[in-house]
């Protein structure tokens, strides 16, 4: 019978291994060290293969605007009124990006989409597996850092999915707070550190704000911590960690302009209304790891307290504000809760009473993780750049460059997912743009507008009518909304009715009729010109002047007036305007002109 167990703190590998001697190299040293982190290998491992295999989602609208920024940096230098969309045109931009979009441009520039998408993988798994680091050097157990890993790594890989330059944050802020942390425990002068990693941060994306309120955080800590302490002691240090951290936000080229960059991106209204990603964090089957990871850190605050240190305390409270407050925010709690809550579980998990050491499963598990990530990467690495841009295809945009050569002068309406995308790969339509994706460049009216285009609230037509060419995503039927009919046809969410591509890979168009010309997306009125629509001679063709005839598995569109339409693309094209058979071309028929018969039948 066992009398006397010692508890030990992991469950698989609990004892370390012994220190290897210098002369044995570090590569001996390494490989001792990694079998010491065994369960911790097939974590990050699983991590940085479901981002490589899920690149071709992970790219959206912030991406192509990410590379569009340093190309306008590199071709036209920084800019400051912006030029690239006719709604925001003229309008004082403030691209605070610039550094993040040029160091992906200038990857998209060296080896395509391809390398931009993998240096994105590189930056989020560096950052995730630097957190698991923290996590450890905390003194937290791998069997906690498993455990907590889980959700977390859920919500990073939820958080992270897009490409933009966010990315680049994420190791920018594991490496602040692990300064901080080690302050905490140790004042030192390595804490400067955090200033030049903030003045980089600055030039990367809008979230060094959030590194530098937690570096405020730690300075007035440290104060009320050495309080009853003379003024000479600690007044100094955290002065300067006061108030260092807002001097670092300023250190950019458009010093003068960041307070109200910062001031419109955070208080702007029209963002908590229109954009999701600003809105409240609601419980859903998305946010579910969210709140179970802040319940358990809550829970363990108040249960095991001791264990964490109170700057550690404040940046979780900090961090869940955050989360609750838009889903923005969700991705930071995720990261600091990874390095900090672990520490905390192993004080209520069950003590280990056994101490099992597996040698060769152990060189086993990190063998495949390290052989596992590297082939998921080749494989990635060696796949065609249409892989990676199934959703843009060439096809959409060969058509877009034959209308645009048909038609120099066209205006495009392109939703924000293919607005930037179409700048990039289209330079001479810059200006000709109606919007893209930089919603902080837009007012709350504009915003307002853009949603009732999207669900044909009345006076929409008069908003899509200058624009000759349209580029739209397929709409999702929002299930809050009432549907709508306009001239006693039941219409999706978005303009006109749902198309589909020739190509069959996910991009989806919708026809759109305007009061000058018939504009369809991706297609055009085969006899339209400035002059008017030959032979009908009709500088306007009505929306009631289209009809769709059924020719066996095909359609053929044609214009009452006798132009036939030739679209681009496969289009399916139904009457926006409930008239009899006939009734336009009676009602535009020239008076020297027979009207039509009342068949209404098309040529």
């Amino acid at each position: 019978m066992v009398e006397h167990v010692e508890p030990i703190a992991d469950r698989v590998t609990p004892a370390r291994s012994p220190r290897v001697p210098i002369g044995r190299g570090w590569i001996t040293r390494i490989v001792a060290r990694s079998l010491d982190e065994t369960l911790l290998f097939p974590v990050v491992a699983l991590y940085v293969i479901s981002l490589a295999l899920s690149l071709p989602r992970e790219l959206f609208s912030d991406g192509w605007l990410a590379i569009l920024g340093g190309h306008e940096v590199v071709h036209h230098g920084l800019p400051s009124h912006d030029a690239l969309a006719i709604w925001s045109h003229g309008h004082h931009w403030v691209d605070q990006q610039w550094l993040g979009q040029l160091f992906f441009y200038g990857l998209y520039a060296a080896g395509g989409i391809k390398l931009a998408l993998l240096g994105h993988v590189a930056a989020a798994g560096s950052a995730f597996a630097l957190a698991i680091v923290v996590a450890r050097w905390r003194g937290a157990s791998m069997r906690s850092v498993c455990w907590i890993s889980l959700p977390a790594m859920f919500l990073l890989i939820w958080g992270s999915w897009n490409v933009r330059a966010q990315s680049l944050a994420f190791v920018l802020f594991v490496a602040v707070v692990w300064l901080l942390l080690r302050d905490a425990r140790a004042p030192s002068r390595r804490v400067l550190f955090v200033f030049p990693l903030l003045v980089l941060w600055a030039n990367i994306h809008g979230t060094a704000i959030t590194g530098a309120l937690l570096v405020v955080l730690a300075g007035l800590t440290y104060a009320y911590e050495r309080r009853r302490l003379p003024l000479r002691r600690w007044a100094p240090r955290a002065t300067l960690l006061c108030l260092a951290p807002v001097a670092c936000l300023l250190a950019s080229p458009y010093a003068l302009s960041l307070p109200g960059y910062y001031h419109r991106m955070l208080a702007n209204p029209g963002f908590r209304d229109y954009v999701l990603e600003w809105r409240p964090t609601a419980p859903d089957f998305q946010t579910a790891p969210f709140f179970m990871l802040a319940f358990l850190a809550v829970w363990l605050v108040g249960r095991q307290g001791s264990r964490l240190l109170r700057v550690e305390k404040l940046f979780l409270g900090l961090t869940l504000v955050m989360g609750l407050q838009s889903l923005r925010g969700v991705v930071w709690f995720a990261v600091v809760a990874l390095m900090l809550v672990p520490t905390a579980l192993d004080a209520v998990l069950k003590p280990n009473t056994a101490a099992m050491r597996f040698g060769l499963l152990n060189r086993a598990l990190v063998a495949v993780s390290v052989a596992g990530t590297v082939a998921s990467l080749a494989g990635v690495a060696a796949k065609p750049s249409s892989w990676f841009e199934h959703a843009y295809p060439q096809a959409a945009l060969a058509a877009v460059t034959r209308a645009e050569t048909a038609n120099p002068q066209v205006r495009v309406f392109a939703d924000e997912q293919y607005s930037d995308w179409l700048l990039l790969q289209r330079p001479e339509l810059r200006g000709r743009v109606a919007y893209d994706a930089r919603f902080e460049l837009l007012s709350k009216n504009q915003l307002q507008t853009l949603v009732d285009v999207r669900r044909q609230v009345d006076g929409w037509q008069k908003v899509v009518a200058p624009y000759g060419l349209f580029v739209l995503k397929r709409p999702r039927r929002d299930r809050h909304l009432p549907s709508r009919r306009h001239g006693g046809h039941e219409m999706n969410a978005g303009v006109g009715r749902q198309t589909r591509s020739n190509d069959r890979r996910g991009l989806d168009f919708q026809p759109v009729m305007g009061r000058r010309g018939v504009g369809f997306s991706l297609g055009q009125c085969a006899n339209w010109s400035r002059r008017g629509c030959e032979p009908c001679s009709h500088r306007v063709c009505d929306p009631g002047a289209i009809e769709e005839r059924r020719e066996g598995k095909g359609a053929t569109v044609a214009c009452r007036a006798g132009s036939r339409l030739r679209p681009l693309v496969r289009l399916e094209v139904t009457r926006m305007r409930h008239d009899p058979p006939g009734a336009w071309r009676q009602r535009h028929a020239d008076p020297g002109q027979p009207k039509a018969a009342p068949s209404g039948d098309a040529t």
